[in-house]
């Protein structure tokens, strides 16, 4: 079988937590196969807000069509902003890194805290917790209040916020692990584990090794019903696929 080629696409325009999420990414893969990173230019440079998201999730359909022939794509941001319009536009596997967070989380704890930036966007996290199932499984969603362009494994005092915040949940809430709701924390992960004891979730190296996993497997997106190609109409461009024939 020939090497697994992934798309790993950053829907903020900041190129540095791009090449760090790739590093993440390729790191989880291991040798052998690619990661191809796209950084939106045209986007926010953090996504904190709901227009930000709105703004990305647009990016991210424009990076699916300029990215065709890859095995497997996965959006790069925790809201995974364009998921579902991404899965109609290619039959390769799509994988978002907040929907690999909690599926990581739930494989691993029985409870677990969910780490974010901004409490602004505390409940877009709890509505996405509530959607995938697990309030019962969530002790809480805290926000640090340092935003996305300030997180990364470069700024040792938001890998202490992490730290602390995480040893926070564990004492008062119990949490079992973490959920790093923000790819630009993925670099921290495993440091934050070893500081606290317990598994520390990134969607980013993850989120590969699912994308990998589906493809490996032989699961390509469904074109029957839901995700089936957008019908063509003015404005809209024709069918996209991204799966390679072998």
């Amino acid at each position: 079988m020939s090497a697994f080629r992934l798309g790993l696409l950053n829907p903020n325009s900041d190129a540095r937590h791009t090449e760090a999420m790739r590093a993440v990414a390729a790191e989880a893969l291991g040798p052998g196969h690619e990661v191809v990173a796209v950084t939106a230019a045209g986007a926010p440079s953090s996504i904190e807000t709901a227009t930000d998201e709105a703004l990305a999730a647009a990016e991210v359909v424009q990076m699916v069509r300029e990215t065709p022939g890859l095995d497997a794509y996965l959006i790069a941001c925790f809201g995974d902003p364009g998921l579902h319009a991404a899965r109609e536009l290619t039959g390769a596997p799509v994988v978002g890194i907040g929907e690999a967070g909690f599926r990581a989380a739930c494989l691993v704890a029985s409870r677990f805290a969910v780490i974010t930036t901004l409490g602004r966007g505390v409940p877009e996290l709890e509505d996405a917790v509530d959607r995938e199932g697990l309030s019962r499984r969530c002790v809480g969603v805290i926000p640090l209040e340092i935003p996305v362009h300030d997180q990364g494994s470069w700024n040792q005092n938001a890998s202490d916020a992490i730290v602390a915040a995480g040893r926070r949940a564990m004492e008062e809430s119990r949490a079992e692990a973490l959920v790093l709701a923000c790819g630009a924390m993925a670099d921290t992960a495993g440091s934050v584990s070893r500081a606290l004891g317990i598994p520390v979730c990134d969607g980013v190296s993850f989120g590969a090794l699912l994308a990998y996993g589906l493809w490996r497997s032989g699961l390509r997106t469904s074109k029957v019903g839901a995700y089936g190609w957008p019908a063509p109409t003015p404005g809209n461009m024709p069918e996209v696929t991204a799966v390679r024939v072998e």
